[in-house]
Order: C-alpha cells, then sequence, then structure tokens
C-alpha cells in the first residue's frame, strides 16, 4: 500500500508536470501575437462541490449567471469558482502559464492560447487530473464574446469542471 502511495505521489507531482510539458515549443504551433489593439482575454475556472460540504463564500470569486446557466443547461451539480477572472498574456506564444495550482486531488491547471488569426482565438487547457486531462476553448476575437466548456475527462464525483473564457468588453469593474 505504501508504495501504491509513493508511485502516486510521484506520478502526481512529478510525472504529470513533465508529460504536460513534453509537448515542447519545437513541437507546437506557435500562436501568432496579438495584434496590438487586440481585446485582452479572460479566463476563470469552475470546479464540481460536494453539496454536503459547508459554504465558504467569503471572498470566493462569483460565478456570473451566463456561466451558471450554460452550466445547469448541461449538469445539475453544486459549482464554485475556484479563479477569478485571470487575465491571460500573449507576449509568450509558446509559454502557457499555470492559472490554478489545484487544491486536494486535482493537480494544477495551465493554458495556453495556441492560436489567434482569422478572427478566432484558440485556448488550450491542460491539468485536473494526474493524467492530464484537456479541453479547448474557442472565441470569436471581438469584444465581449464568451464560452463555457466542459473538462469532461476530469469528471469527479459531484460533477465536471468547466472553464469560462471572454474578452474583455463588458467585464465587470470587480
Amino acid at each position: 500500500m505504501t508504495r501504491l502511495l509513493l508511485a502516486f505521489t510521484v506520478w502526481s507531482y512529478v510525472i504529470t508536470p513533465i508529460a504536460l510539458s513534453a509537448g515542447g515549443p519545437e513541437n507546437r504551433t506557435p500562436a501568432l501575437p496579438a495584434p496590438a489593439n487586440a481585446p485582452p482575454v479572460y479566463v476563470k475556472i469552475i470546479m464540481p462541490v460536494d453539496p454536503a460540504a459547508p459554504a465558504i463564500e467569503k471572498d470566493r470569486p462569483v460565478i456570473e449567471s451566463w456561466i451558471s446557466k450554460s452550466i445547469e443547461n448541461r449538469h445539475k451539480a453544486n459549482f464554485r469558482a475556484v479563479t477569478a477572472w485571470v487575465p491571460l498574456v500573449e507576449e509568450e506564444p509558446d509559454e502557457g502559464m499555470i492559472l490554478w495550482y489545484g487544491a486536494g486531488s486535482v493537480c494544477p491547471v495551465s493554458e495556453d492560447i495556441t492560436e489567434r488569426k482569422d478572427g478566432w482565438i484558440k485556448i488550450s487547457f491542460q491539468g485536473w487530473t494526474p493524467f492530464g486531462s484537456q479541453t479547448t476553448v474557442t472565441l470569436k476575437d471581438e469584444p465581449g464574446s464568451r464560452e463555457v466548456v466542459a473538462v469532461t475527462q476530469a469528471e469527479r464525483k459531484h460533477g465536471v469542471p468547466h472553464v469560462a473564457g471572454r474578452l474583455h468588453g463588458d467585464l465587470p469593474a470587480k
């Protein structure tokens, strides 16, 4: 049992990050740099929660109504935003950033803007599980564009994580 726990720990904290970064810059199609006047891209990570768990709402990021409606149309579960709106930096097209470091048995979640051309932005997300679940958000490259995508590969006991993406244009001040 101890060996199994040790193997899982090594896999989760050593092998998974290496595997996620194995598709290094030489193996990726670089995204085009954002035009100087391009609207910034923001993302938010939403996780399912145990309905029996006590609600901790102090200083918790808000889930906007358009996100809630999108999730409720697909999945019946309780959700909690685990990040506020995180701006994605496009200065280094070959390097993504970690958006959230995870909690409990959830692995870190990272992103990479893989393509920005022909009026569309494609953002790839990896993480959530030791095996590196992935999803892609595709947004129209215009202010106010938004999308919510389920990370079905990372389904958990109480639901499916989601990623919300939007281009700045009508973001709340907070």
